[in-house]
């Protein structure tokens, strides 16, 4: 069989249709995949823009399935990567007729280290003990080592880091129960697999791995593909970055201090140099008081410097200097303090970078509670990125249902730096001019106006009330949530709010109830995938623009500014524009499914812009009437009674 052999499937339908109850043929689906099949053949570069319901997901596993060749397919979240190997892969397999070795491969700070749980059982911790020898029941059942088996490793429970390693404090072949990790297990699985489903972090830590010179986490491959693609450029800037945080500092502290107490305590002047650091990094800690300016979470450092952070600082960089120092020489004693020491000449050396600032980059500080990461980030990450693109002579296929603005992928493909690429733009198959119903209230506030969150209450309050339920109420910040959430309790509603509960918990209790509301944020714009009656209403409050205050866009609109480009026109609209369409994406998820889509934003009529959003969204019908939209959710709330009732 051969890429192209899979992507024949879509011609003569006839096996999917055997294991597809009720398959559809879709002309975008077979375009993709004859796409995908010669990008596989010629080791081409392809970019494709999939609506919903395209079916990208098997337009791209059967040719690469097909194709008998070494594959990766990277997607955004962890969540994904468990949806295509529980559900997608062994689909593909089953229309293809034949099996492929398929491993799944994840970041480091997923899999139990062994090593790390012995030093935690001996750490004497009374509050995670009894936690502990669950973990320890689990590590002698567990074939993968996969702490997503156990728990959930985003909850940020401080558990996961006394139990997982990370590129920092991992011994690697120097580690007692080396034979027995779990990572190098799955990098193992990954190297002898046909098909590895990696994420996008991992992809990214694998490029900086191999420009840096220092080997690979991912294997090599014939093809490259990159589901969620629209997520690339905002996660290429963390990892062609460098970043220092507090707790990696206070982590070397902990370690450090550990291993003098088990080599006797016999070296006083070393475990001073442990407490100068961890003074000195409580003290900037300090510096930085209740927050960055007005309580902000993240400022540039030259916005937040003082003369007593500026102290702090050099107080910070001469401890660190002085204790990597003064480890060379005792790094013999045990293998435990030479990791230790390696990790303080590594922490040394990217304290130096991020500290420093040039037109290149920019230093950030971001504050997470009593915690903070000094960041240092590229203003420009289509270079580097385009770099490792050339440098590995595979396949590579970047695909999402959003990537174009106004029929266009040319913001997309520029932020990284991706050239002579084929590329196509492939419509939603769904009705969406008889199904939908586009909102735009008449006359609404302006966003920046003290009554618009008023204004938008009485029109969220009002839609509910005629879709009976059945609602997303999608905010582009955390005090929308908090506020349209109480709003919605005192008009006798009872939301689920993002921050009550874990998120996969909140998305469980709506798909339970087709009458529920949910109030929500970022995280809940993307990757939710709700079909039929049980979503018919989604409001999104505000444009989602991103923020000017943040750090990392300030200076790269300056840069903009200065090379004579428009940063709004060229990079906050277009960014906006993709995010939008990605949370409207989640209204029309099934040919079936009918809704209104609610954008309380009169900007999308009274800007000079407004036009270039409307013309990048799904074509649907519109209306400026609230009545008429009441009226349109109504129905499908009497006609799901009737049927419910029949």
């Amino acid at each position: 069989m051969t890429a192209a052999t899979g992507a024949a499937l879509f011609e003569d339908d006839a096996a999917l249709a055997a294991v597809l109850p009720g398959y559809r043929p879709r002309a975008g689906q077979a375009e993709m995949a004859d796409a995908v099949a010669r990008a596989i053949d010629e080791s081409g570069r392809l970019v494709v823009e999939a609506g919903t319901g395209t079916g990208k997901t098997l337009a791209y596993l059967l040719p690469a399935l097909a194709s008998r060749r070494k594959v990766i397919v990277s997607t955004a979240t962890r969540y994904l990567q468990t949806q295509l190997a529980e559900k997608d892969v062994p689909l593909a397999q089953t229309v293809l007729g034949r099996s492929a070795h398929t491993a799944v491969l994840k970041g480091r700070s997923n899999y139990l280290c062994l090593h790390r749980l012995e030093l935690a059982e001996t750490s004497g911790d009374l509050y995670l003990g009894p936690r502990l020898r669950k973990v320890r029941e689990w590590a002698g059942r567990t074939k993968t080592g996969d702490i997503g088996e156990f728990g959930d490793p985003g909850d940020g429970d401080a558990l996961w880091p006394r139990i997982t390693s990370t590129t920092d404090n991992c011994l690697g072949t120097d580690c007692p129960l080396y034979d027995q990790c779990w990572v190098l297990h799955a990098r193992r699985e990954a190297q002898a697999a046909d098909l590895v489903i990696a994420n996008h972090y991992l992809l990214f830590a694998d490029m900086t791995v191999r420009e840096a010179g220092f080997g690979e986490v991912l294997p090599g491959a014939d093809a490259i593909v990159l589901d969620e693609a629209h997520k690339l450029p905002d996660i290429a800037g963390r990892f062609f970055g460098q970043a220092v945080s507090s707790r990696q500092l206070r982590d070397l502290v902990r370690d450090g201090r550990a291993e003098l107490e088990a080599l006797g305590g016999d070296m006083p002047g070393l475990a001073a140099r442990f407490d100068a650091l961890g003074d000195s990094e409580g003290a900037f800690t300090e510096s930085l008081g209740h927050g960055l300016g007005q309580g902000a979470m993240t400022q540039s450092w030259s916005e937040a410097s003082s003369p007593e952070r500026e102290a702090a600082r050099d107080t910070l960089i001469e401890a660190l200097g002085a204790l990597d120092e003064a480890l060379d020489p005792a790094t013999d004693r045990s293998e435990g303090l030479k990791s230790v020491a390696r990790r303080a000449l590594d922490l040394r050396a990217r304290l130096a970078l991020v500290v420093a600032e040039d037109g290149e980059r920019v230093s950030w500080i971001e504050r997470r509670g009593a915690s903070w990461i000094w960041h240092s980030t590229p203003l420009d990450v289509a270079t580097p990125f385009a770099r490792a693109v050339e440098s590995t002579p595979s396949a590579w296929i970047f695909t999402s249902a959003t990537l174009s603005v106004k029929d266009d992928l040319g913001y997309f493909c520029a932020r990284l730096g991706l050239h002579d690429v084929e590329s196509k733009i492939l419509p939603s198959p769904f009705d969406y001019e008889n199904n939908a119903l586009l909102y735009s209230p008449q006359r609404m506030p302006a966003p920046s106006a003290a009554n618009f969150d008023e204004a938008a209450v009485e029109e969220i309050v009002a839609l509910i009330n005629a879709a009976e339920g059945g609602a997303f109420v999608l905010c582009t910040s955390y005090r929308a949530v908090r506020r349209y959430g109480q709003a919605l309790v005192e008009a006798g509603f009872e939301p689920l709010v993002q921050g009550q509960a874990p998120r996969a918990s909140l998305l469980a209790d709506f798909r339970t109830d087709t009458n529920a509301v949910l109030v929500a944020t970022s995280s809940f714009w993307e990757g939710v995938d709700v079909r039929g009656h049980g979503l018919r209403l989604v409001v999104i409050d505000k444009l989602p623009f991103a923020s000017p205050a943040d750090p990392v866009l300030a200076a790269r609109f300056e840069a903009m500014k200065s090379a004579g480009e428009n940063p709004f026109m060229d990079y906050q609209l277009p960014q906006a524009v993709i995010m939008l369409k990605q949370g409207v994406g989640r209204l029309i998820r099934d040919a079936e499914d009918r809704g209104v889509l609610a954008i309380c934003d009169p900007r999308l009529f009274t800007a000079r812009y407004g036009g270039i959003i409307r013309a990048s969204l799904p074509p649907m019908a519109i209306t400026r009437s609230r009545s008429a939209a009441c009226a349109f959710v109504d129905a499908l709330a009497s006609s799901a009674f009737e049927t419910s009732s029949s």
